[in-house]
């Protein structure tokens, strides 16, 4: 049975209900929980194009994008060209409900940021499977076994548009789902050329993270940027340098895998003259973390579900900035011997995406991989990492926590084809992040990059391998790739 009640919190669905507050979406409607923001869309000559859900950035004008938004090219007889452009054009996190004429369609951005389920058989799309489903079929649909044999309530998820859910299939980046025939279809498979010249590509991704950064400084609210002790959140802290008096910098203090944070991120801070908000490590009562895992349709359920109460201080006074998505330039598909001749089957992917041995996962992955086409073998395992690991892990989360809203301004269209673009020897040694960080604040590179030295770091992993054993299976089925 289809839902009826307003969407929660950060929650839409589009259906062929008229509810009394939808949105028209052709012979559609769409309903949006309080939170999440509607921006209509028009070319450059005012047709309209539909409506972007989330939280858009516009990178040439460098600011935020509110409730009207004009794209500055014109729709014409081709609408890939125009979506392609437009996109590129954007950074935030959004979904595209394109609309003209003669097209229905939904595009994610660059990594699903919003996410999206449908019911092909139902004709619904939501964000979620708690937006779209009653209780009682949300348990009758609930596949309990796929869920625990992948682990989801610990560190696993749900991989090639898979969801916890029979019947509802997860819209994956770089797909467009029609809602005229419910089919989707590829329409980016991965840049076409490697770049000559890398100088040149880590210049246009800084100048892509600072004019978001320079947006939401200038926003309404005041910038929590992370610190840890890894690579991708200094990469952020030093593309936003000239930036940085007016923003706060953001680390969870606390033991077990968050010491490791605590201790090398208060060293920067300190010696840097950061300004640095130090929150406890909070965890979930059980009715939160259950809480957390249901807005999300029950495809994720790690770390975050337990500590996510951490960052509810800054809700209402700050955005939070992140370094997700730079795992992008490094994936972890990728191994260092791999290169532009090497064959690697289905099999040793699901082994490196630590995934374990499923029918109903190989067959699917099987399918996604016919999807791709003839593309060469390091393009398709940048994609494999980027749909069926990180979006599919990360997409999800958007809608768990509807309190501090979580940016990525490494995660744009036109970034992603850039880092993709970059020799493989770039992302097998994982030098994008440090080469900004060298570039635009050296001074970050003396500091130990997920260390605490050799002997400490060994005890933590081990505190972690006692806690979650999971990580230990997770780590052996990596090694058959």
């Amino acid at each position: 049975m289809q839902k009826t009640a307003l969407p929660d919190l950060w929650q839409y669905r589009i259906s062929d209900n008229p509810a009394q507050e939808a949105i028209a979406i052709g012979d559609m409607f769409l309903e949006v929980g309080d939170g999440l923001q509607v921006t209509h869309l028009t070319d450059l000559n005012g047709t309209a194009v539909g409506v972007l859900l989330g939280f858009p950035i516009d990178l040439k004008a460098r600011r935020l994008i509110n409730r009207d938004w004009q794209s500055p090219f014109q729709l014409g007889s081709d609408p890939d060209a125009f979506v392609s452009e437009t996109m590129r054009i954007l950074g935030g996190r959004f979904l595209w409900i394109f609309r003209t004429q003669s097209v229905a369609r939904i595009y994610p951005d660059c990594s699903a940021q919003v996410p999206c389920v449908f019911d092909p058989a139902a004709k619904q799309v939501g964000s979620t499977a708690y937006a779209l489903l009653e209780t009682d079929e949300y348990d009758a649909r609930f596949d309990a076994a796929l869920f625990d044999e992948l682990g989801v309530d610990g560190e696993g998820w749900f991989p090639a548009g898979l969801t916890a859910h029979h019947g509802l299939h997860r819209l994956l980046p770089n797909h467009y789902l029609d809602l005229d025939t419910w089919a989707v279809q590829r329409f980016w498979s991965g840049p076409e050329t490697t770049a000559e010249d890398p100088a040149r590509v880590v210049e246009e991704i800084i100048e892509i993270v600072q004019a978001q950064i320079e947006a939401l400084v200038n926003g309404p609210k005041r910038v929590a940027m992370a610190l840890t002790a890894g690579t991708n959140t200094r990469t952020l802290i030093a593309c936003a340098r000239d930036y940085i008096a007016k923003i706060d910098c953001m680390t969870i203090i606390g033991g077990d895998r968050h010491e490791m944070d605590s201790i090398v991120a208060s060293r920067i801070a300190k010696d840097m003259g950061l300004n640095h908000i130090k929150l406890d490590r909070t965890n979930a009562t059980d009715k939160q973390k259950e809480l957390f895992i249901k807005r999300g349709g029950h495809c994720n359920g790690d770390s975050n579900a337990l500590y996510h109460p951490s960052v509810w201080p800054l809700a209402e006074t700050h955005v939070f900035v992140g370094g997700a998505g730079g795992e992008i330039a490094y994936p972890s598909t990728l191994k260092a011997t791999d290169t532009i001749e090497s064959k690697v089957s289905t099999a040793q992917i699901i082994a490196r995406l630590g995934l374990p041995r499923n029918t109903t996962v190989a067959l699917a992955l099987e399918r996604r991989l016919a999807d791709m086409g003839d593309i060469d073998v390091l393009t398709k395992l940048g994609l494999v990492y980027l749909e069926d690991r990180y979006a599919a892990w990360y997409a999800p989360q958007f809608c768990c926590d509807p309190t501090l809203l979580r940016l990525a301004p490494l995660l744009t269209t036109r970034s992603v084809e850039l880092m993709m673009q970059l020799p493989a020897e770039w992302r097998q040694e994982n030098r994008l992040g440090h080469e900004i960080i060298a570039r635009l604040w050296p001074e970050l590179a003396q500091y130990p990059y997920n260390s605490l030295g050799k002997w400490r770091d060994m005890v933590l992993k081990l505190r972690r391998a006692i806690a979650n054993p999971q990580l230990v299976l997770k780590v052996l089925r990596k090694m058959r790739g």
